[in-house]
């Protein structure tokens, strides 16, 4: 079973992500990645969910806000419940069930507000948390600036695994995997970003 995202570019400065749907049973892995930097290098994470909570109101298209039944599903390494922040990287079910992912730009209570979400979000719709690129739970890949960049033989699984998160090991099965690249100085592509999803039985933890 294979994903392939589509070319993506934005302005410099704001950062370009990709998400690899979950799919149950199953643990998501980045296999491949082309990116053409601009005359600045750039930084490309992969990164695990750290957590999972739910939507506890609805939200119609093109709404800012998700309330949260929880605002800390994820932990640190000594097994701390951590609260989203601001910058934190979060993705979402919609009502048709594609997945929709978002940079947090504040938050208040248990509520999120995020760039205006494309299709209505249900209430008890999955939410999960990556929290900051950069964190525990990634994997930096350098993208030389000036060029473009393959990598055609990765194998980066999603999850949190031991040498990671410590006291926090996050299984990667049914989870999403997210490729966040800063883009930083001068704009870049994300040609594409090539995952597949391995059985469960092959997770590991390390």
């Amino acid at each position: 079973m294979f994903y392939v995202s589509g070319r993506q570019t934005a302005t410099a400065n704001t950062e370009i992500a990709s998400v690899c749907p979950p799919v149950a049973d199953r643990i998501p892995v980045l296999r491949g990645l082309s990116y053409t930097a601009g005359s600045t290098a750039h930084n490309a994470y992969v990164m695990g969910a750290r957590g999972l909570t739910t939507l506890v109101s609805f939200t119609d298209a093109a709404g800012t806000t998700l309330e949260l039944a929880k605002i800390d599903p994820g932990q640190t390494t000594a097994g701390e419940f951590e609260a989203l922040a601001a910058g934190d990287w979060v993705c979402y079910e919609t009502r048709y069930g594609d997945i929709e992912v978002r940079e947090i730009a504040s938050v208040s209570g248990s509520t999120i507000t995020v760039a205006a979400v494309d299709r209505q979000v249900d209430v008890g719709a999955r939410v999960w948390a990556f929290y900051n690129d950069g964190d525990l739970n990634s994997v930096q890949l350098p993208l030389a600036a000036s060029t473009q960049v393959d990598f055609d033989n990765l194998m980066i699984p999603g999850g949190v695994n031991r040498q990671q998160g410590k006291e926090h090991v996050v299984t990667g099965v049914g989870m999403p995997l997210l490729v966040v690249v800063d883009n930083a100085t001068n704009a870049g592509v994300l040609n594409y970003a090539s995952f597949e999803w391995m059985e469960s039985s092959h997770e590991y933890y390390s």
